[in-house]
């Protein structure tokens, strides 16, 4: 691949080369016998202008005036022309010029074949032969066919290059007796990169005779030498050492390559072997070359019908796709809805879908898991809007764990960086392929302290079996890929007109809102600054009138408390005398039977209005609340409802001797007295339980009966059943202590008060 085979400084000898500076026809450079050839000294004609050489005496009036023509060429000569052919002694000798690197090349030729009689003829029926031909793979062969008949070489390959850089060869016409090569392949260092340049821009390359030894350049002066002349386009340039050994080790004397390019590019090339040397004529050259130009168009358009009905399929497909998924709202759920029809458009075992960061696949087709990195990779890797392998192990090593499923993709970039992707997925195919030697063995090491590489020995048939490779993807496939892409590109570019246009209504619509937002909210602010100062004037009312109803209750507690306390010790005490006096006036008179009888009646009165009395200043304020505490005061009233009706109650108490807060004590003692008062009056209830328990930071109460309960919501408009009016009154007695209220009832199932008050 580094040998630099366009400039090889030396010819093959059955021709000569003189190498002219233009403006004088002077000979800078020669090669070949030109004496033997021509009988002119080479050395009398190196730097001397070639019309004064003995070479004119040659040529006639006529070609010495094309000579003379060519030093006032207007331009370079754009392909080698042919100038004329003239005798010299027995041989005719053809005249080839054209121009490299600003000199004239002209190339002197022997002919040691007979010309075809009718070399246009000869072409015509070619091509005719190929025209004829109902397939493409019938033309590989009426090519080599109609080669070899118009040739006479023993064997004549067509030889296609793959996508791999490898060769096939896919037809053959030969002589019985020599080897079969027909479905063999070679590997792609057979014909390096270099040597593939070349045979794209020369239709034809003939070596007569492969045993030759080269005849080098030899240059008017040392400055003409050290700039190395590019022989191209020169068709006696000596062919590369290796190249001639090659030709050896399979046993050929003389070769001839058509060159068949296809769209531009090198597709393959017809390949001619002989055992003995051969020498086509220019004029049989010039009909291969026009043979092999016409026949490469000729192939490019069967292959083009060929591929013409798939492509009107997919053309199909590509529009009704196109039409669907403009109408659609979303493009992801477009795409994935006609998934089925997208896989079957190049014909591919599975199809997976990534867009906007979205999965999705169908058939043999890859994994999410195995996505996300792979389009990682692509967006690393792509630099076109279509990436294809049939080996995507050997570009990206993690897929070597999932070729039986995915071995080659195409990838079709649908938007920019961060790319969306389609992806048609193929399987691994495992083949077995024939070689024409073992392929990795092309090369073979020279002897030991030398750098030279020699061509391997050996093209028999070497089987291999290939592996981690699906079936290559067309150039129609990657067409076929390309039109899609731009059609979807188009969709993709509508959808975001589309939500350009949307955007924009939307950001016209979203300022008539803020503006609207903004006068709403200059009002809302109005009203919330009345609200706030409505408030403000609320709130300090409300503190006034918590404080008013503070103060209320608590003269109202030590109001009740001064009562119970007169009602007790004075009216108590009264009464009391009044008993003793009574029992003195009914000891000491000497009275009648009726009036002792009164004086009985009036003690009963006496004792029963002291009861009385006793009672109402219990129920006024218990003096046990400010004497004893809380629990003590908890369990007279207890005791006491407990005798006054038929409730059962389940009393837990746990403050012991422990004293709380005096307001937060009467608060909890006229909460049980509510409570109690309206599970008497209310639930139809049989037991009430009540715990009374304090920690540090809080006293908790709880009242609990099995009556019929009610309907509670926490809320109250006034018009409320008397049990809710009971519980409204609790709640704002404790709201006086920050303590909270919370009720759990349903009708049939009881009532519970939960009470907490801080501490």
């Amino acid at each position: 691949d580094r040998e630099q085979i366009h400039i090889p400084g030396s010819i093959q000898p059955h021709g000569m080369l003189l190498v002219l500076e233009p403006a004088t026809l002077r000979v800078i450079q020669i090669a070949g016998d030109i004496e033997a050839l021509m009988g002119v000294s080479g050395m009398a004609v190196l730097g001397a202008p070639l019309l004064e050489t003995g070479f004119p005496s040659l040529l006639s009036p006529t070609d010495v005036n094309r000579l003379r023509m060519l030093m006032n060429a207007p331009g370079p000569l754009p392909r080698p022309q042919h100038l004329f052919a003239f005798t010299c002694g027995p041989r005719k000798i053809d005249a080839v010029v054209h121009a490299s690197q600003g000199f004239l090349l002209l190339e002197l030729e022997p002919q040691q074949e007979s010309d075809p009689a009718d070399s246009l003829g000869l072409v015509q029926d070619m091509i005719q032969s190929v025209q004829k031909a109902e397939n493409v793979e019938a033309s590989f062969q009426s090519m080599v066919d109609a080669v070899r008949a118009a040739s006479g070489f023993d064997r004549v390959m067509l030889y296609r290059f793959l996508s791999d850089g490898a060769g096939s060869v896919v037809a053959e016409a030969r002589n019985p007796d020599v080897p079969s090569y027909l479905g063999l392949r070679y590997p792609a260092s057979d014909i390096p990169q270099q040597a593939r340049a070349l045979y794209l821009r020369n239709w034809i390359r003939v070596i007569p005779d492969a045993r030759y030894t080269p005849s080098p350049l030899q240059a008017v002066s040392a400055d003409v030498r050290r700039r190395p002349l590019d022989l191209s386009q020169c068709a006696l340039r000596s062919v590369s050492p290796i190249h001639l050994e090659y030709l050896a080790n399979m046993g050929v004397i003389a070769s001839m390559s058509l060159s068949i390019i296809i769209d531009g590019k090198l597709w393959g090339l017809i390949a001619c072997h002989h055992h003995t040397p051969r020498f086509p004529t220019y004029r049989l050259r010039v009909a291969f070359e026009l043979f092999a130009q016409m026949s490469s168009f000729q192939l490019e358009t069967k292959i083009e019908a060929e591929h013409l009905g798939s492509r009107l399929r997919q053309k199909s497909i590509s529009e009704a796709l196109v039409a669907n998924l403009t109408g659609e709202p979303d493009l992801v759920e477009g795409l994935r809805r006609f998934q089925p029809t997208l896989q079957d458009y190049l014909g591919a075992a599975g199809l997976a879908l990534w867009v906007d960061g979205q999965f999705s696949a169908s058939g043999k087709a890859l994994q999410a898991a195995e996505m996300q990195p792979l389009v990682r990779w692509l967006n690393e890797t792509m630099t076109e809007g279509v990436f294809e392998t049939d080996r995507l192990s050997a570009v990206y090593p993690p897929a070597a764990v999932f070729t039986d499923r995915v071995s080659g993709i195409l990838a079709l970039s649908i938007s920019r960086s961060p790319r969306d992707y389609v992806i048609w997925c193929r399987p691994e195919v495992i083949q077995t392929v024939t070689w024409a030697g073992n392929p990795d063995k092309a090369v073979e090491k020279g002897p030991a302290g030398t750098d030279r590489i020699s061509p391997r020995r050996s093209f028999a048939d070497w089987k291999q079996q290939v592996r981690m490779r699906s079936e290559p993807w067309t150039a129609l496939d990657v067409r076929t890929a390309q039109s899609l892409r731009l059609a979807l590109l188009e969709v993709v570019l509508e959808h975001t007109d589309q939500l350009a246009r949307e955007r924009e209504r939307g950001r016209i619509q979203q300022q008539a809102l803020l503006a609207e937002l903004d006068d709403r909210i200059l009002q809302w602010e109005r009203i919330a600054g009345e609200l706030k100062r409505e408030s403000d004037r609320r709130a300090l009312v409300e503190a006034e009138l918590s404080q008013v109803l503070r103060r209320t209750v608590l003269e109202q507690e030590a109001e009740r408390q001064r009562i119970a306390r007169e009602l007790d010790d004075s009216l108590g005490q009264y009464l009391t005398v009044m008993q003793l006096d009574l029992d003195g006036i009914g000891r000491d008179t000497a009275a009648s039977t009726s009036i002792r009888a009164r004086v009985e009646k009036l003690k009963h009165l006496t004792a029963d209005v002291g009861h009385e009395v006793n009672t109402l200043a219990w129920e006024i304020r218990p003096t046990a609340l400010d004497d004893l505490g809380l629990q003590k005061a908890f369990q007279q009233f207890l005791e006491e409802w407990s005798e006054r009706s038929a409730l059962k109650f389940e009393v837990h108490l746990s403050l012991g001797d422990r004293r709380l807060p005096p307001v937060i004590e009467t608060t909890l003692y006229r909460v049980l007295q509510e409570a109690v008062r309206n599970v008497v009056k209310h639930a139809s209830a049989t037991r009430v339980g009540v715990i009374l328990e304090a920690s540090d930071k809080e006293v908790r109460l709880i009242v609990e009966d099995d009556g019929k309960g009610f309907v509670w919501d926490g809320d109250d408009d006034g018009a409320a059943p008397s049990p809710r009016l009971g519980l409204l009154g609790v709640r704002e007695r404790l709201a006086l202590v920050g303590g909270l209220l919370e009720v759990e009832t349903s009708p049939a199932s009881g009532t519970t008060l939960l009470i907490h008050v801080p501490l």
